[in-house]
């Protein structure tokens, strides 16, 4: 199929069902059928797998992954959309379709995560993805976004999220994708991403807790050096306490690897439990 031909026909399935695209949910249909087949290609696809998707969208996507996996259970937030996907694919017993908010509602039990991501819910759904027991995803992001999981120290990309993927997560960029490979098309390209969660983490970290809420006061403040945010989190008595303990002190938030931020968190967790 001809991304001409997707195109004229997801046009005629919205207005068909008289479907406001919504801009709030982040809702850009995926026309592109070669995008598709790459997508389940780098997914690596067995037809004993379950599959969860979330943004079923105009159901592009849900059909081509129903026809290769054991079962798709794909979730859809849009109220209007949910009810006209469910008279469309509530006959194919390989898809079971899920009304609700994929950041609040339980995930199912699944193999692999394949979605065209809706861009506003990118960050909560990563976590929330990385905290799950689904070992891969292949999931299209924001182009910044997926540069942003991938960056190294002193890159202008480089930031909590990044320190955060690194302790969960390998993450592959796999391609880049043109604005005009969606409808209506976003105002910033996008990349695919294919992402593997690790089972055991690439270093200690001692107060998961900690770490991150290290991580978020840093890169608040990441052109300081960690002097300065370590004193607003821990507070001026007990920072004095530590700053001996600590190394970096005087390096820039920015220049810190994920490594150092989770040995400066781990300094302060062991001291803390003695």
């Amino acid at each position: 199929m001809t991304p001409g031909t997707l195109l004229a026909r997801t046009k005629e399935w919205l207005k068909t069902h008289k479907i406001r695209v919504t801009k709030r949910l982040g809702q850009h249909f995926l026309i592109d059928a070669t995008i598709l087949t790459q997508i389940i290609e780098y997914a690596n696809l067995s037809s004993n797998e379950c599959i969860l998707e979330i943004g079923t969208g105009n159901g592009a996507l849900t059909h081509i992954l129903a026809n290769k996996v054991q079962h798709v259970y794909t979730i859809e937030k849009d109220k209007g959309l949910y009810q006209i996907l469910l008279s469309e694919l509530e006959s194919d017993k390989r898809i079971t379709l899920i009304h609700g908010d994929a950041v609040k509602i339980n995930w199912p039990k699944t193999n692999k995560l394949v979605a065209n991501l809706p861009y506003n819910i990118s960050s909560p759904v990563l976590f929330k993805f990385f905290e799950s027991n689904i070992p891969m995803a292949v999931i299209m992001l924001q182009k910044e976004f997926a540069e942003r999981l991938t960056a190294e120290p002193n890159s202008k990309q480089y930031g909590r999220l990044t320190v955060m993927a690194a302790y969960h997560a390998n993450i592959e960029l796999l391609q880049y994708i043109a604005p005009e490979s969606f409808y209506p098309p976003p105002a910033v390209d996008s990349a695919l991403v294919r992402i593997h969660r690790k089972i055991t983490p690439p270093f200690l970290v001692k107060d998961r807790n900690l770490f991150a809420q290290l991580t978020t006061a840093f890169f608040n403040q990441r052109r300081k050096k960690i002097r300065t945010p370590l004193k607003s989190v821990l507070g001026h008595n007990q920072f004095q306490q530590f700053q001996d303990k600590i190394p970096w002190l005087d390096q820039r938030v920015e220049e810190l690897s994920p490594e150092q931020i989770a040995e400066i968190a781990n300094i302060i967790t062991e001291d803390i439990s003695q």
